[in-house]
């Protein structure tokens, strides 16, 4: 009902580059307000207000605890717009009084199936991989649920980013 109520003005959708979207709605009252939504670290990098005793390291720590659950992680923002207020330029928020809203972690559980069928193509001698979005707690709380990590023979030597995998050489993506 909220949604139907008001009118949707602009849309940045999201990208994996810019790990957030963003859309500008119209209320019923005429209200301009831009909200935010993606990375958690990434929207509040992007806010100027903050609840009262919320900082980066409160945040962090609790995407810690969500993170090493296995669970994603969506962070909020908002700005109520004035007349002139930048939103959105060359695919980018730039407006500059955002409001950090929260955050919020969301369960999705590895299927009953997938630790037995990564058991099966693992002793067929196939090596597994996981190639996600998610952050490296999370990918490696899912790996250990799958079976793929064990925390006493790997390490964080067996974790690698998106930014690092970009920035490896052809040689060093051989080895």
């Amino acid at each position: 009902a909220i949604r139907e109520s008001v009118i949707k003005e602009e849309e940045l959708p999201f990208s994996t580059e810019r790990k957030y979207m963003a859309t500008v709605i119209r209320s019923a009252d005429g209200t301009r307000i831009l909200y935010v939504k993606g990375a958690p670290e990434i929207v509040f990098s992007l806010c100027r207000n903050y609840p009262a005793g919320i900082t980066r390291e409160t945040v962090d720590a609790q995407l810690l605890v969500y993170q090493n659950q296995a669970m994603r992680t969506l962070g909020f923002a908002y700005q109520v717009l004035k007349p002139g207020d930048k939103t959105v330029d060359n695919g980018r928020v730039i407006a500059d009084n955002l409001t950090f809203l929260g955050i919020t972690a969301i369960s999705d559980p590895v299927r009953a199936d997938v630790p037995d069928a990564v058991r099966e193509v693992i002793d067929a001698g196939i090596q597994v991989k996981i190639v996600t979005g998610d952050t490296p707690a999370t990918a490696k709380e899912i790996g250990r649920q799958i079976g793929l990590w064990n925390d006493s023979t790997d390490s964080d030597n067996n974790i690698i980013t998106g930014t690092e995998f970009a920035d490896l050489s052809d040689e060093e993506l051989r080895e």
